[in-house]
This record gives structure tokens, sequence and C-alpha cells, in this order.
């Protein structure tokens, strides 16, 4: 089984009060850019991932089996899923995203 695979889906108001309680503490590691080429760097600055989390409303919350979380937000091309750990008293970590075309199975 892998470590990225969703285990426990998260209800919406789970996922907004869990936000809620980080806002203005949510960072982006330097490894979430790691593979990005130049044009997709100018698209997914580091505000505009925070504010997806923020304001949008994802069509999928989970936790995976390494205990990060994982929101799925819909967009024209598929799914981007950003994945995050959230470190109790302290912030959320944008660890990684990418671009998928469907929903996980759970």
């Amino acid at each position: 089984m892998s470590g990225t695979r969703i285990v426990k889906v998260l209800d919406y108001q789970a996922y907004k009060e869990l936000i809620h309680h980080y806002k203005n503490k949510i960072t982006v590691n330097p490894h979430a850019h790691f593979r990005l080429n130049e044009a997709q760097r100018k698209v997914f600055k580091d505000e505009v991932l925070i504010d997806m989390l923020e304001q949008e409303t994802p069509a999928l919350i989970g936790i995976q089996q390494n205990e990060r979380y994982a929101a799925l937000f819909r967009r024209k091309d598929g799914y981007l899923r950003i994945i995050f750990q959230v470190y109790p008293d302290k912030n959320i970590e944008i660890i990684t995203f990418y671009i998928t075309e469907t929903l996980p199975k759970i």
C-alpha cells in the first residue's frame, strides 16, 4: 500500500476548522516547487497555494497513510492535489502538489 494513499476521508467542516485554526500560519516547503519549470512557478506561487487551502472548497479531503493531509481541488484539466503536514500548535506546511486527472478511489 502506498504511503500517499488516502485512508480516511475528512469532512469539509473539519477541514475548514483545521485551516481556520492555522490561518496566517501556512507555509510552503521549497521542495514543493522542485519539479516545476519556470512558467509553472509563475502560476503556482506560494500565495496561490495558500489561498486555495484557505478560500476554495476541495472536491476531496483526506488523510494519507503517511499521516499527511491531501486536499484535491477541481481544475479544468483535472484535480490539483495539495499535500500538507500539520504540526500541532505550530503551523501547516505545504509539502508538495501535483495535477492528477481523476479523484483517487477510496
